[in-house]
């Protein structure tokens, strides 16, 4: 079969390598020019003006490291022979400290190298349709690729799939990231882990977070409302840097003596929760991914994994059934109804109830989570409670790598419904219980805003 895979990033690769290895023959079009640099130590300078999150922070999820070791096992071979370090968890999950454009560099070199795979630059204008099914796409040229499958992996501006895409839901995700990256000095170790994959020092109006990567280097993230001007000062170089340093945990990491900064200061901003989903008159053979049906806040590093398991369940039902397109699109279909969507809506709570918490305290009003629908425990407060009780704190791990469904959250919800009925309360220590970071909490929102102040009337004009 001839297969098109428009956008060259994590899901269209993963797509492209998978039906590839199904003896399909595949043509990936890709609209970014710049080449993969030879040596992954220049990826993160690799220019990839259409994943505009590329050079951000990412924390790639045990869910991650289960689809690739399940469905591209050479690639996470390729990874550790790169020496990018594995991250053994609980439960026996595993996952990996990695830049998004190491994997992506793996990704792409596998694909070149990929039989039956022919790499293209090149801007898509349409689907070619005829008798309710994809005939291939035609380009910014007018050529025509002729396809029998065309799967869309150009994100969430793509435009290929979008006559037939249908909104379900889309609102802002209420918050922007302010990252920069670091490099430890030779010899120096990491510093403290408190979440296996990253290390996080929530603020009662913001958060701080600390991403191991590859090749001894690491992201600091400082996340904030998007209408919080206080906060807001940490776009500029000064301001970021006497945030992180008030803030322990982050200065521990990024201590002159640990390490030193290899970026300036990143701004990411404007993220939205979008789903998507094709309409009935969208024709036989499309099959948008990724991005292009789902995005949520990158708060939680989901993007990745459910990019690589929703090109993974493409290939999977295209194997099931070779000739029959029908049977492709019931197949994702019923998964992005299904897993796909729970996520989603997961995310989206839980970004309503932190933005209400933050904007309370930026208010001056008593912060409260939000109750969740139905009368159960919201699950921002069930994250909350992880440091307080061993149970919880495995089911917490387990759901933030995505290692079970949304809805196993709730067997833990009478041990966190005992923590509140004896006096717990989000934020409040409980006794005999320090946590792998005791000491590193983060200050209060009306301390840290104080110090940027006091900072920035310090600068020169």
């Amino acid at each position: 079969m001839r297969v098109v895979v428009t956008g060259a990033g994590v899901a269209g690769a993963t797509a492209a390598l998978a039906l590839a290895r199904q003896g399909h023959r595949v043509q990936v079009l890709d609209r970014d020019d710049g080449p993969r640099p030879a040596a992954v130590a220049d990826a993160a300078a690799w220019e990839r003006r259409g994943v505009a999150h590329f050079g951000q922070p990412h924390a790639l999820l045990a869910r991650l490291h289960a689809e690739l070791a399940a469905g591209l096992p050479d690639v996470l071979e390729a990874l550790r022979a790169l020496g990018v370090p594995e991250v053994p968890l609980p439960d026996g999950l595993r996952t990996v400290w990695c830049r998004r454009s190491t994997l992506e560099w793996v990704l792409r070199r596998t694909l070149e190298a990929e039989p039956g795979v022919r790499v293209r630059t090149a801007a898509v204008a349409g689907v070619e349709t005829a008798g309710g099914a994809v005939r291939g796409v035609r380009l910014a040229d007018g050529a025509v690729v002729p396809a029998e499958l065309v799967v869309d992996a150009s994100g969430r501006r793509g435009r290929l799939s979008a006559p037939w895409l249908r909104v379900v839901a889309d609102e802002p995700a209420e918050e922007v990231y302010t990252s920069r990256r670091y490099r430890l000095l030779p010899g120096a170790h990491p510093g403290p882990v408190n979440r296996g994959v990253i290390s996080v020092a929530e603020g009662d109006g913001y958060a701080v977070l600390v991403f191991p990567h590859d090749a001894g280097t690491f992201s600091v993230s400082v996340t904030r409302l998007p209408d919080d001007a206080e906060l807001g000062a940490v776009r500029e170089l000064g301001s970021f840097e006497a945030a992180v340093r008030a803030v322990p945990l982050a200065a521990v990491w990024t201590d002159p003596d640990r390490a030193r900064p290899e970026s300036g200061v990143m701004v990411m901003g404007g993220l939205r929760n979008t789903f998507r989903t094709l309409d009935d008159a969208a024709p036989l053979g499309l099959h948008p991914l990724g991005d292009a049906v789902c995005t949520t806040n990158p708060h939680f590093g989901r993007g990745c994994a459910l990019a690589v398991a929703h090109a993974l369940r493409l290939a999977g039902a295209v194997a099931a059934a070779p000739d029959d397109a029908r049977a492709w699109r019931t197949g994702v279909e019923a998964w992005e109804h299904g897993e796909l969507r729970a996520w989603f809506e997961d995310a989206r709570a839980i970004d309503r109830a932190r933005a209400a918490v933050w904007r309370a305290v930026r208010d001056g009003r008593s912060p409260a989570v939000e109750g969740a629908p139905g009368g159960g425990l919201p699950t921002l407060l069930v994250l909350a409670a992880a440091a307080a009780d061993p149970l919880v704190g495995r089911a917490v791990l387990r759901h933030m790598h995505m290692a079970d469904p949304p809805a196993a959250l709730e067997a833990v919800h009478p041990r966190v419904a005992a923590l509140l009925a004896a006096g717990w309360a989000p934020g409040r220590p409980t006794p005999g219980v320090p946590g792998p970071t005791a000491g590193f909490a983060a200050p209060p929102r009306s301390r840290l805003v104080e110090h940027l102040t006091a900072v920035a009337a310090a600068q020169p004009a």
